[in-house]
């Protein structure tokens, strides 16, 4: 199968073993954040269970799905991830992604990695004034920079 390096497009075979980063990578996945529930606030239903399904390849074990930012507060509350995924619009009604993440991150230290097709330099502004260690992925994105930013969480943001 073709490997466009891009979510949407399902790679075959060529993935490293749970945890490890291919060698363009940074390192790897530590097994304690591997094993840290991972929250996935993304209001696309394929886009959310294809990050499902490259955050289970990468080795992650518990992964909970909400579409809305108010679900994804009270999922937070119960769930307490050791990583966020959020796109940032959420849709035509409610709070956006980085107000969800920013009210989630009030009660605890969590990183943030956002995956976004629409990151204006509004939003961009706002993640750097509020959420300065969050990282920023714009969609298409491709595997092995996936791979780098969770290793870069991992390092900056040891999970509680």
């Amino acid at each position: 199968m073709l490997d466009h390096g891009v979510i949407g497009w399902r790679c075959s075979g060529d993935r490293p073993p749970p945890g490890d980063v291919s060698p363009d990578g940074a390192g790897s996945l530590p097994q304690a954040f591997l094993e840290q529930p991972v929250l996935i606030i993304e209001d696309e239903a394929m886009i959310a269970w294809t990050l499902d399904s490259l955050l289970e390849d990468l080795g992650f074990v518990s992964i909970t799905i909400t579409a809305r930012g108010e679900d994804a507060i009270a999922a937070a509350t119960q769930l307490q991830p050791g990583l966020i995924v959020s796109d940032i619009n959420l849709g035509i009604r409610g709070m956006d992604g980085i107000a969800a993440t920013i009210a989630i991150r009030r009660t605890r230290l969590i990183p943030i990695l956002f995956v976004t097709g629409h990151a204006g330099a509004d939003a961009t502004a706002r993640i750097g004034h509020d959420l300065p260690d969050a990282l920023v992925l714009r969609k298409p994105i491709a595997y092995s920079d996936l791979q780098r930013a969770l290793v870069r969480l991992s390092q900056a943001l040891k999970p509680s």
